[in-house]
């Protein structure tokens, strides 16, 4: 569970701490989440605790359970290729549509992107940001507000799953190379090579998250 802050208040806040400790894996898969508890813990009333826990519900980061109250989703490695297959179309479609659109100023933003990238490459918490910040900026170069809606619906689970990958020492030693690639096809303005190169990156993390979850669970109790 994660661990109680000094103080907070409103559900945002608690919502950005719940999900931090879901995403990083502070709190279990499968661990039960009890409004009272969690209230106690963050220092604020039920109220906000119950809108951050609809909001993770949205995300799917918590399941209801039929006798009340709510748990955190367990890991699943049929859910991690069904998530992977859905965000692979929808970031070889950003890329497509980038690749038609970028602007210099745009290709500017994301060769800094890359820099920072390169030169944090040991370090595990900027990598996953700037990654993050890559992606978005793909997502705000090629403008297609279905697929950022789709994606952000996909983001709680994708999130979880970059956290679990980033820590294989195979996928770190990948991340910049096919981000680079991805950014070069881009740039090159061959929607087709984007959009492969898209694909590609996602497939990489795909694989890497299935390995993840098998490893974690193997830990635990077994495969789902």
């Amino acid at each position: 569970m994660a661990e109680p802050v000094q103080r907070t208040s409103g559900s945002q806040a608690v919502y950005a701490r719940l999900r931090e400790g879901i995403v990083t894996g502070a709190i279990e898969p499968g661990s039960r989440l009890h409004e009272p508890e969690l209230a106690e813990r963050l220092g604020v009333s039920r109220t906000p605790v119950r809108e951050a826990l609809r909001q993770l519900l949205a995300e799917d980061l918590v399941r209801a359970l039929s006798t009340g109250g709510m748990r955190v989703a367990e890991l699943d490695v049929d859910e991690v290729r069904e998530v992977y297959a859905v965000r692979s179309a929808l970031e070889g479609l950003v890329a497509r549509e980038a690749a038609l659109k970028v602007t210099p100023e745009q290709a500017a933003e994301l060769r800094e992107l890359i820099a920072r990238m390169a030169a944090m490459r040991d370090f595990e918490e900027e990598l996953l940001r700037y990654g993050k910040e890559f992606h978005q900026a793909l997502e705000r170069i090629a403008g297609n507000r279905q697929a950022i809606h789709l994606m952000r619906q996909l983001r709680g689970h994708v999130d979880r799953y970059r956290e679990l990958t980033t820590h294989l020492s195979r996928r770190k030693a990948r991340i910049v190379d096919e981000h680079t690639e991805l950014m070069e096809a881009v740039l090159s303005g061959d929607p087709d090579r984007a959009e492969a190169a898209a694909r590609a990156h996602i497939q990489g993390g795909a694989e890497a998250g299935v390995e993840a979850v098998r490893q974690r669970l193997a830990a635990g109790d077994g495969e789902r």
